[in-house]
């Protein structure tokens, strides 16, 4: 079991047995890309997959912790004197985090932390959202320090714009806090309002294929998505009272002169705008039960993205066409921030081997690369295992 490794490499890492263990998932978002950052819905799931997280007090003033998958260990001294300064490692969300929870009054000691992993990395299943927010809910939970789930959601948030530097919204952190098995979170990312949507997939599973091409989030073409994005709903303020780029309607973009003279500000106001509205409809399909009207929709996302916003990759279409050569796959769609990283199909349970089978094989006949290709479910949020 993953939990008995996780004891035995904290013993072999610090020499006695952790106190506390935790869970902290990544997540898939099934349709609703850079709304998020734009004011409008998505719609995540948690996943089985995840960040996992062993721990005990130190009677210290430092804060060690160890990464399995990194192969690093990091000692963090409490009590800073100074505001930090990132450092460009993954010690960076750590510090970030412990910096957040400092300047509340939040601290409850030293801690040796051990920290292992089964989700890919750097592959738009959220592996930084699913570190930070779990480390934020072991901290509260070891320094009992009463922080409710969205704050947490907050605070992984604040530390991956602040101090990180990855200008990513809350749709992330959000879902991993607020996860619950078999549902999918239909999340308004300006007000936070959400709901638990059952999702029925009876007869169908949710296929996740990694390219396996990593993404660097700071250093990529996300940023300037958002500068575009921001471009577009300043053009459009000049006409109308907007808070944010998704109270915007197809219409006012198309009506917009010089919005429409801006051509990538232009195109990536399309895909927001009309991704928005997929999401509400796909919200409507799943609780209907008809599923391939929700595949419908997620080929339209992927187009939008691929085209308008332009951060697909010869990668995740290869994946993604490959997908909708399988008999009877309902849908197929990039998912994450782009730029490589993962595909999520909707396929059906009994032909899900020969899916792997012929998608990753068409794959690697296409790219230099290996799929790495695997079915999930939604499953529950950050969570202590040894209650």
């Amino acid at each position: 079991m993953i939990q008995d490794a996780l004891v035995k490499g904290f013993i072999s890492r610090f020499g006695s047995p952790p106190a506390r263990t935790f869970f902290s998932p990544g997540r898939v978002n099934l349709i609703g890309e850079y709304t998020d950052i734009n004011g409008g819905y998505v719609l995540p799931a948690a996943i089985d997959l995840g960040t996992y997280y062993a721990v005990r007090s130190n009677d210290t003033r430092t804060v060690n912790i160890y990464s399995e998958t990194l192969d690093d260990q990091k000692s963090i001294a409490l009590d800073p004197s100074a505001e930090p300064a990132p450092e460009g490692s993954w010690q960076d969300y750590v510090v970030g985090l412990l910096y957040d929870f400092h300047k509340r009054g939040l601290d409850g000691g030293g801690l040796d932390i051990f920290v292992s992993s089964d989700l890919p990395q750097s592959s738009g299943l959220s592996s930084s959202a699913s570190f930070t927010t779990g480390l934020a809910f072991l901290l509260n939970d070891c320094w009992d320090s009463g922080i409710e789930r969205v704050q947490l959601a907050q605070a992984a948030r604040r530390v991956e714009n602040d101090f990180v530097g990855v200008h990513c919204g809350i749709m992330d952190p959000f879902a991993v806090a607020l996860g619950k098995a078999g549902h999918c979170i239909y999340l308004h990312c300006q007000s936070l309002e959400y709901d638990l949507v059952p999702v029925n997939m009876e007869g169908y599973d949710i296929v996740i294929a990694d390219t396996q091409v990593p993404r660097r989030l700071a250093s990529s073409a996300y940023n300037d998505r958002r500068a575009e994005c921001n471009a577009a709903l300043e053009a459009l303020r000049k006409h109308h009272d907007l808070d944010c780029l998704i109270e915007a309607s197809g219409e006012d973009i198309e009506a917009c002169a010089e919005l429409k003279s801006m051509p990538l500000p232009y195109k990536r106001a399309r895909h927001v705008v009309s991704e928005n509205v997929r999401v509400e409809q796909s919200v409507a399909a799943i609780r209907g039960g008809d599923l391939a009207r929700f595949g419908e929709l997620m080929q339209a996302s992927h187009a939008s993205l691929r085209d308008d916003f332009e951060v697909s990759c010869p990668e995740l279409d290869v994946l993604v066409d490959a997908a909708m050569r399988v008999p009877h796959v309902l849908g197929s769609r990039m998912t994450g921030a782009g730029f490589g990283g993962c595909t999520v199909s909707i396929v059906p349970t009994e032909t899900v081997t020969d899916f792997i089978d012929s998608v990753g094989k068409a794959y690697s006949e296409a790219t230099p690369y290996e799929a790495r290709i695997f079915r999930t479910h939604p499953g529950d949020g950050v969570k202590r295992l040894d209650d």
